[in-house]
């Protein structure tokens, strides 16, 4: 849909890649859409492309990586998606946990678990969100007491993304009280098999059920599985979720751009006029996005970590994801409501009820235009005083 002209380095990556997918085909698509079929098939998936390297090229070289610039990394995504891959598995712990380790981990964290993350033995969920703490991330109430060896973790996680199938958690947790509730934060990494972890998935508004709820009762973890210092969560939280604002906001976008070539091919001849409007200012809507996306990853050299400028990303994503949705429902018509579509109509109604959350998930739009105006704009935090 759109073709950027790119670096000579990063169109002859491109092609590298096209000549190892044409030789490395990915898993077929078959009828079996269960989570235990996705488990599966991604998790053999990114094996294959953790052989070919084609994984976490903006990692440092030593680390498993290539050395390169994130734009190598959307062209991944970008070439993933036009071959109709599987998703890989292993994504938030690709573009959240590993560069975090390699930030701030120590040398015996990076060698025990990137090398895992990168084949994808090991698969991670992110444990931020609490019923009480979502946007207001910083309120979290999960405790983890020190005690001799570790830290003894309790509390409540939600909206965990496949905790039920995954082998670790990076998890905000307070491990000390402090007068400011961003401070007294700290960022462990716990092993989803231990003592005192339950998981209830949460089925949503459109039968997925890869959400959850997790719960943590006094679950032993060892002290090296700190991340930085006690006390630096808060920190080394911001920093994962500007690698989550700009990489996998951009695959997600991708996934966008899929749906919306499939409401082109099957309804743009058979359209209203008005409807065709709206089509053509959901291209538009892409294209800009997709561009604005780029312009941020080329700022960022090799090893660099990303921006608030991530949050642009995320918000026009999201909430024009929402409008495209919206429109595709539309275009199928009332057989949407009363759930009398198959095929690519069935697609569509199912991307409309997925696309309901993705205006809160990663941080709402509301806490999006927050940064943006203060971190982006400089515009200063408006205070109320009571009355």
């Amino acid at each position: 849909m759109l073709r950027l002209a790119l670096s000579e380095q990063s169109e002859e990556f491109r092609k590298t890649l096209r000549d190892w997918l044409a030789n490395n085909r990915p898993p077929v698509e078959t009828a079996d859409t269960s989570l235990e079929q996705f488990e599966r098939v991604g998790r053999a998936w990114q094996r294959q492309l953790a052989d070919g390297r084609w994984l976490a090229t903006h990692w440092p070289v030593e680390f498993g990586g290539r050395g390169l610039s994130l734009v190598e990394e959307a062209i991944v995504q970008e070439e993933l998606v036009r071959v109709s891959a599987p998703q890989v598995l292993g994504l938030f712990g690709l573009t959240m946990v590993g560069p975090i380790l390699i930030s701030h981990g120590t040398k015996v964290q990076r060698e025990r678990f990137l090398p895992r993350l990168l084949s994808g033995d090991d698969i991670w969920c992110q444990g931020f969100s609490e019923p009480g703490a979502g946007s207001d991330l910083a309120a979290v109430k999960a405790r983890a007491v020190p005690v001799d060896g570790g830290y003894k973790l309790s509390g409540q996680k939600v909206w965990t993304s496949f905790a039920h199938i995954a082998d670790w958690c990076f998890v905000l947790c307070r491990t000390s009280e402090a007068e400011k509730k961003h401070e007294g934060l700290s960022y462990l990494l716990v092993d989803m098999k231990s003592a005192g972890i339950r998981t209830r998935p949460l089925q949503q508004i459109s039968g997925d059920r890869e959400f959850n709820e997790v719960f943590f009762d006094d679950v032993f973890v060892p002290a090296e599985q700190l991340v930085g210092q006690q006390g630096e969560g808060w920190k080394i939280a911001i920093s994962t979720l500007m690698f989550e604002r700009v990489v996998l906001t951009f695959a997600r976008q991708l996934q966008s751009e899929v749906a919306l070539n499939n409401m082109l091919t099957e309804f743009a001849k058979t359209a209203s006029a008005s409807h065709r409007v709206e089509l053509a200012r959901a291209v538009v809507d892409a294209c800009a996005t997709r561009a604005l996306a780029y312009s941020h990853l080329m700022k960022y050299a090799p090893g660099d970590t990303p921006g608030p400028e991530g949050s642009i990303d995320k918000l026009l994503w999201s909430e024009g994801f929402q409008r495209l949705c919206k429109l595709g429902v539309a275009l199928v018509g009332s057989k949407a409501a009363l759930g009398e579509v198959s095929g690519e109509a069935a697609a569509i109604v199912h991307y409309y009820l997925y696309s309901r959350g993705r205006t809160i998930a990663a941080g709402s739009s509301e806490i999006q235009r927050n940064i943006i105006a203060e971190r982006i704009l400089g515009l200063p935090r408006l205070r109320y005083e009571k009355s």
